[in-house]
């Protein structure tokens, strides 16, 4: 999957509220991958974890790179349901105990909120 990247001129005219959510897909995507590659770990559905997470992130830039409206939401609502995809995967790894929850709670309220700032975004 090729990512799309925000150009600077795109950056500049970004509200302070879109550069928090791009931020936090970031930093949901570390510790993600973080979580993912510790030695010795058996998680579950890893692969889809991983393209779930960052996929969030490079949908969230498409959508920017975007005008406003349908062009620029639907790249939101996919970057909504990998966040959900990707809360999925990690509550099935908590279930199973291949998580405890100091690790597990902080990527999932981080991921609600996601999905809470992107259901803002979309259709302003």
């Amino acid at each position: 999957m090729r990512k799309k990247c925000v150009s600077a001129d795109s950056f500049a005219h970004m509200a302070h509220r879109d550069l928090d959510v791009l931020d936090a897909a970031q930093r949901a995507a570390d510790g993600v991958i973080r979580l993912i590659d510790q030695p010795k770990r058996r998680l579950l559905h890893v692969h889809q974890m991983r393209d779930s997470v960052q996929s969030v992130g490079a949908n969230i830039s498409e959508g920017f790179g975007r005008g406003t409206g349908r062009d620029r939401a639907r790249p939101l609502e996919i970057a909504r349901g990998e966040a959900e995809e990707t809360i999925r995967h990690l509550s099935a790894n908590f279930r199973s105990k291949r998580i405890d929850a100091r690790e597990y709670w902080p990527l999932h309220n981080l991921l609600v909120v996601i999905v809470k700032m992107l259901n803002s975004l979309m259709y302003r």
